[in-house]
């Protein structure tokens, strides 16, 4: 009998395909809080009795033969269907069960009512909802006119709307069935919906609940006028009541019960719910729950940065660097690893951090609703201050890195793609949980030395004032880092084309997408596309976009068309051969023969700088170097992952679950758990309800990527015409703008252009080489940008809100790197 009739309080999430949602949702209602008693018929029964009487196969055809919009005809179709199923008697099998189950529900007493309602197996998807299509039948009292409701609501699965509105969703025809849920009915005194986020305005911080006098489907019917009620999600207050008469239906001890319910069941299904209720002998019934499918995108809060702390703002800052568009919803778990492994460091070093509520980062929706948490030093950070000079920051990192290297190892393993899923789910949570340790380590590391760093810097500034920033600057250049050798190998790559016309005017005058193709016609080009391939073999790894990448951020080993672009602009300058590491040598000395001069003089003669800035000057120049070489060590960590979960992608599209292996990427990283848990557990998966997850959450993504695109919260002129933000790197140079939004877009990039982007990665800096200047609308004086274009002794402004707008392509400007400022010509 378990395979037909289930009682409400037996029916388990694993029930779903034969009970449907609104049964299982039922049934966790019934283990956790309370709804009335009662059953459901299984969607066995339905196919069960229209198979003996052989009419299943006649009524989806019927179905099927409607090809078009035609109303007329839908209507014909569906009095059809619906005779034929209201004729056909239950199978005696079925009847009996149910004849057991309502007179066990009645019990003893003379007389019931129940209510008969549908329970649509493919019922409630993310963004398709049948609510108000199937038919509820009330006050049943007999049991003849229960089995009519039940035979009456199967056949409200082929009502005209019903028809018509699958057909619009791509729904189908075929693989549907209808449970029946019989419940007990109670006498409400009122009744009513709550929504656990308000309906009207799109606000998830608001309880909306609308009350009635008696049963509430004269609400649902639109046939009474209901009370209103707005409660704080937070404080559970009652914000607002609109009441029909003088006296409210619920009082406030009420409403603030029916609220905290409707919290209960929103953390349970981690959605927002819409609920309907009802109120007997002082208790709420909860009668049914479902996801709101109907809410508009939630409005990220506008963080009021100037009242942040100096580290919450520095954080505000580098997320804004980092993730130039919002992430994808796999990335969710990515960034919590980075950000938890960040604040975990600085509570190690003696800070106070605040309570952080992830939910929202692991939903994937990052970083638009992020605001980092206000952290402080507390008086513990007075004892973690020496430890920073005693720490030896290449060999400490060393140690560590050789630990995760075992796990890069295994995943880089070609034998493990071969896995099964749930085996290589396994390795990639391992992974994970190291990759945190790792992460947290170099956090220390970096927090630390950044501290010294900074002290550097204003210590400089503080005696020397501008002249401090560029005896900085030439003083920390020239420290060996994978950045600079990854952009030297390029720039090899450059002087090999250089020195055959062929290879070099097939680079500079082709359409890249046609490069390679051109190259491999030549026996000098085939030669140079083998340099090229050992290059990306070697350094692929580094991302396009977000800071360290994540899951869905592809590479330059994916996207090859972004070095090809930089190598034309390579190829363009005059003489590619510029000896670079003498220049920056060559910086080093005149700096610190100026900082010899300066500590002579002055304040200098007094405090024992010389030994102070020693000191300084070795951890700043190890700080510049390690932030560079572990970016670049963890970015190859983020391609493997990458790898393997597109390798998790294309088994469900073999399995024909998933269109596409990129569509795993718009799956949160505990959703894909889940998916591999059904697999392995040979649950019965939904490839509907899955491709519609997909295309709603692109269409969000969209929307996404648009408002966090239009962020921007103005400029602060400094003049009439001048634009200000953060002098990160010294000099002044006057050339055109090349706005720059996309990297495939280097091609543009000419020798002396001004780049001007929202923001910049590691993977960007080998055109720093032949640009003129760089504005960036997001970033810091110790971002990476800042630091190559420091190497490079380029003109650098970070932090020039809306630059991308303001300065058009091609424009003249002139960059003051010292001062932070940009002038249009």
């Amino acid at each position: 009998m378990d395979d037909l009739i289930l009682s409400l309080g037996e029916i388990k999430f694993r029930h779903q395909n034969l009970f449907g949602s609104k049964a299982v949702n039922l049934g966790v209602i019934s283990r956790e809080l309370k709804t009335p008693p009662g059953f459901c018929l299984s969607a066995q029964c339905y196919t069960t009795c229209l198979k003996n009487v052989g009419v299943l196969k006649k009524v989806i055809d019927l179905a099927d033969e409607i090809q078009d919009k035609d109303l007329g005809r839908i209507n014909m179709v569906s009095q059809k269907i619906s005779g034929i199923i209201t004729e056909v008697s239950l199978p005696e099998e079925v009847e009996n069960a149910l004849k057991e189950a309502y007179f066990a529900l009645k019990k003893d007493r003379d007389s019931i009512k129940v209510a008969v309602r549908s329970s649509a197996t493919a019922e409630d998807l993310p963004s398709a909802s049948f609510a108000g299509q199937l038919e509820s039948f009330l006050n049943i009292e007999t049991f003849p006119e229960v089995v009519k409701a039940v035979k009456m609501c199967w056949a409200s699965l082929w009502t005209p709307r019903a028809i018509h509105y699958r057909r619009e969703k791509g729904i189908g025809q075929k693989g549907i069935a209808m449970a029946v849920i019989v419940q007990e009915m109670v006498s409400a005194k009122s009744a009513g919906v709550m929504f656990t986020a308000n309906p009207i305005t799109s606000s998830r911080k608001e309880f909306y609940i609308e009350a009635v006098s008696g049963l509430g489907e004269g609400l649902v019917q639109g046939e009474k006028n209901s009370d209103r009620y707005i409660v704080d999600k937070k404080s559970f207050a009652v914000l607002k009541k609109e009441m029909v008469e003088r006296d409210s239906y619920l009082n406030d001890f009420q409403i603030k019960t029916l609220a905290d319910y409707g919290a209960k069941l929103e953390f349970m299904y981690q959605e927002n719910q819409d609920i309907e209720w009802a109120m007997y002998r002082g208790e709420i019934y909860i009668l049914q729950t479902r996801p709101i499918t109907t809410l508009e995108d939630e409005e990220p809060e506008r963080p009021t940065v100037e009242k942040m702390t100096p580290i919450q703002k520095d954080v505000w800052i580098n997320v804004n660097e980092r993730f130039p568009e919002p992430i994808m919803p796999i990335d969710g778990i990515i960034a919590k690893i980075y950000y938890l492994s960040l604040f975990s460091a600085y509570r190690e070093l003696g800070f106070s951090v605040p309570y952080v509520d992830w939910g929202k980062v692991e939903e994937g929706l990052f970083p638009e609703f992020f605001i980092p948490p206000a952290i402080k030093p507390n008086l513990r950070r007075l004892f973690n201050l020496k430890k920073a000079t005693n720490w030896d920051i290449e060999k400490e990192w060393k140690e560590n890195e050789a630990l995760f290297d075992k796990y890069l190892k295994l995943l880089e393993d070609k034998r493990l793609k071969e896995f099964p899923l749930e085996i290589i789910m396994e390795y990639v949570e391992d992974a994970l949980q190291d990759f945190q340790r790792t992460l947290t380590f170099r956090y220390l590391l970096y927090i630390q030395y950044g501290w010294l760093y900074n002290v550097l810097a204003r210590l400089l500034s503080l005696l020397y004032g501008s002249k401090g920033q560029v005896v900085l600057e030439g003083l920390t250049v020239g420290y060996p880092q994978i950045t600079m050798e990854l952009n030297e190998k390029l720039m090899e790559l450059a002087v090999k084309a250089k020195k055959f016309d062929q290879v070099r005017n097939i680079i500079t005058t082709s359409d890249i997408a046609q490069i390679r193709e051109a190259l491999a016609q030549i026996p000098e080009g085939l030669n140079f596309l083998e340099a090229f391939d050992v290059f990306l073999e070697k350094y692929g790894d580094r991302e396009l976009s977000q800071g360290l990448g994540g899951l869905a951020a592809p590479t330059w080993r994916e996207k090859p068309e972004v070095v090809w672009g930089m190598l034309k602009g390579f190829l363009q300058m005059n003489d590619v051969e510029e000896d670079h590491e003498g220049f920056m040598a060559n910086r080093r000395k005149k700096a610190e023969k100026e900082l010899r001069h300066l500590t002579t003089r002055g304040i200098g003669r007094i405090l024992p700088l010389k030994a102070i800035n020693e000191k300084l000057i070795d951890a700043s120049r190890k700080y510049n170097g390690f932030r560079e070489n572990s970016h670049f060590y963890l970015t190859q960590a983020m391609s493997v992952f990458r790898v393997l979960f597109l390798q998790m992608g294309n088994r469900l599209v073999k399995r024909r679950l998933l269109d596409r292996e990129e569509d795993i990427m718009y799956f949160t990283f505990f959703e894909v758990k889940e998916l591999l848990y059904a697999l392995y557990s040979n649950q019965k998966i939904s490839r509907l309800e899955l491709a519609e997850k997909v295309r709603s959450r692109k269409e969000r993504q969209k929307r996404r990527n648009k408002r966090w695109a239009g962020r921007n919260h103005g400029l602060t002129p400094v003049e009439k015409g001048v634009l200000i933000g953060v002098g990160a790197s010294s000099g002044v140079i006057t050339g055109p703008c090349r706005v720059i939004i996309n990297p495939e877009d280097f091609s543009r990039l000419k020798p002396g252009d001004i780049l001007v982007a929202q923001y910049t990665n590691p993977a960007w800096t080998p055109v720093f080489s032949f640009i003129g200047g760089l504005v960036v609308e997001y970033g810091s004086t110790v971002s990476h940008a800042a630091i190559i274009a420091r190497e490079y002794g380029i003109p650098a402004v970070m932090g020039v809100n809306g630059a991308t707008g303001l300065l058009k392509d091609g424009q003249m400007v002139t960059v003051d790197g010292l001062q932070g400022l940009v002038r249009p010509n």
